[in-house]
């Protein structure tokens, strides 16, 4: 955690007041979880990394037991490391715990507080996450992309929740499936580029773009631009929107973060004036930046929808309806007061974005985490193609009604989201109200984190039913993330096609000949912050047979002419 000057020249002050506060709580009706001695009034934020905090945690957890308990500042965080406390407080207790602890930089000033996963469990998340009334709601999609109007009705209809709810997710199956071809295509051209050639993973997480990592990318981007903004990313190499895009990811990740800034714990700090304030010159920097971007993708497409011309996506479509309400003109932030709700500018921004991150970021995460550890663990990787070679054969790709016949695969993906989730620790819930666990007391505003021993054994599947989950990935409760019936379709038809398609291999150390791998058992293998994916590493893509190829390659040509039919752009390479 960086501490400017500043800071510490005015930390003497800052510890009289939280002296005040901090005897001012009086006594406990029962004690605090366990946990390690921390300075005082400072707590434990210096004993560990805040952005990468879960080696620490599981050191602690295996000291102090499932439920203990840290100090950063004046903020209280209960870590629960284990699936049956995170279940009773987050699902059985929801309404205690579905509060988000407030992050000063991240959401006050990165997202002007319009960032769906950080608000608070009040009126504008739920206006984001639940039913609009549907008596205002009429579709106006133009007829190349009828496919996809259930989609956008539903998006509208029933916002994000609805929308990318189990059944309306199936209806964007057919952009998935036919992004996934193009993706396909690319790692066919891409080769052993990766290997071939050498990479250097820029600032920020920026992946190269000839690198493979960014043909994943593009999959995943690609798919949720096209379903919030109506266009797609079709190209790679000299796209900088593509990149931008993970690189405002990465911002969020890293200043969202429990203890990322002084300020976030010691909220006192909030008060100085700007010239010892340097993190909100860096947040409102952050926040302009960011809305140069989201901003404009927002302000061409409301121009679209006022011209009556472009592509129809979430963005477009609820525009659409909220002009049908009489509210065609509705600037700033947050929602109406009256009983619909309605979304105004800038909510529908941060809102799209959230729609966005929720799968890109995550599930090209997984899919680089699934080839890593595949590779780490050749036995596993027979299997599966051995599997698929027995169910799908070499005369057709899989597809999803193929998902039931290839336990193995979907044991091997679950695996993987078990093994290295991209979301270590998810996103702190916040206590409502004082409670009480096991005889320890949570207090009222604290935060409760959910941690994972990779190393333990889950017989659940995803959720939201706690009693049959093999991981946590989307999370608990009235939090749980609507996004995983989209993300878990993309990554089986990404990874099932993989498997089916390439012979993929790590590059060779030219001394012993063994596989060049990243050691997955170390945490330096992986990035920081909330999102933890591995750092780029090289792959080799072989096609399985000459068969395999020019099925690959008919398949993009057949790809291209469903774009332009359906008014989109065609891929460019």
């Amino acid at each position: 955690m960086a501490v400017s000057t500043n800071e510490l020249a005015i930390l003497a002050i800052v510890l009289l007041v939280t002296a005040v506060a901090f005897y001012a709580n009086g006594t406990r009706r029962a004690p605090l979880p366990p946990g390690p001695r921390g300075i005082p009034f400072l707590g434990n934020m210096f004993q560990f990394n805040v952005i990468r905090p879960y080696p620490q945690y599981l050191k602690w957890a295996q000291k102090y037991g499932p439920v203990f308990s840290i100090k950063l500042g004046s903020q209280r965080i209960i870590v629960l490391s284990t699936s049956e406390a995170a279940d009773e407080l987050f699902v059985t207790r929801n309404k205690l715990y579905s509060s988000r602890e407030p992050s000063h930089v991240g959401s006050d000033l990165l997202s002007d507080q319009q960032w769906m996963v950080l608000m608070p469990h009040g009126r504008e998340w739920k206006v984001c996450r639940t039913y609009l009334p549907a008596s205002t709601v009429r579709a106006h999609l133009l007829a190349a992309l009828r496919w996809l109007c259930v989609v956008i009705n539903q998006i509208v209809k029933k916002s994000v929740h609805g929308s990318l709810g189990p059944s309306p997710s199936k209806q964007t199956r057919k952009m998935q499936d036919l992004e996934c071809r193009v993706m396909l295509h690319d790692l066919l051209c891409h080769g052993e580029t990766s290997i071939t050639e050498e990479f250097v993973e820029g600032p920020h997480g920026k992946v190269p773009e000839r690198h493979w990592f960014s043909i994943i990318r593009r999959y995943t981007t690609s798919l949720m631009m096209t379903l919030v903004y109506g266009r797609r990313i079709h190209r790679i190499v000299e796209n900088p929107e593509l990149h931008k895009v993970y690189h405002m990811m990465s911002n969020f990740t890293h200043v969202s973060q429990p203890g990322r800034y002084l300020v976030d714990a010691l909220p006192i700090l909030r008060w100085l004036p700007d010239i010892m304030a340097p993190w909100r010159a860096e947040g409102k920097r952050m926040h302009e930046w960011e809305m140069g971007f989201w901003g404009k993708l927002f302000a061409d497409s409301r121009t679209a929808f006022l011209n009556g011309t472009g592509l129809n996506g979430f963005v477009q479509s609820y525009l659409s309806a909220r002009a049908e309400a009489g509210l065609e003109d509705l600037p700033g932030k947050g929602a109406t007061e009256d009983g619909a709700g309605w979304m105004r500018d800038k909510l529908i921004t941060y809102t799209a974005v959230s729609i966005i991150e929720a799968g890109s970021d995550t599930t090209s995460t997984a899919v680089f985490s699934f080839v890593l550890l595949m590779l780490s663990n050749p036995d596993a990787l027979r299997r599966a193609k051995e599997e698929m070679g027995a169910v799908v054969g070499s005369s057709r790709m899989p597809g999803w009604e193929d998902e039931d016949r290839l336990p193995w695969l979907k044991a091997c993906i679950k695996e993987t989201l078990r093994r290295a989730p991209p979301l270590p620790l998810g996103i702190s819930h916040m206590a409502d109200e004082d409670d009480i666990y096991n005889g320890y007391l949570i207090p009222k505003g604290s935060a409760p984190e959910r941690f994972y021993n990779p190393d333990g054994k889950l017989n659940w599947a995803s959720g939201p039913d706690t009693h049959n989950r093999d991981h946590y990935i989307s999370g608990w409760g009235r939090r749980f993330c609507p996004g995983k019936y989209v993300s878990e379709a993309s990554m089986f038809i990404v990874l099932s096609r993989l498997i089916w398609a390439f012979d993929f291999y790590a590059a060779s150390d030219p001394q012993t000949g063994k596989a060049k791998l990243p050691n997955v058992n170390n945490v330096d293998t992986f990035t920081d912050g909330l999102v933890t994916a591995p750092k780029i590493y090289p792959v080799g893509f072989k096609p399985r047979s000459e068969k395999h190829a020019e099925m690959i390659k008919a398949s993009y040509r057949d790809v291209q002419n469903d774009w332009q039919s359906m008014g989109l752009a065609g891929d460019e390479r």
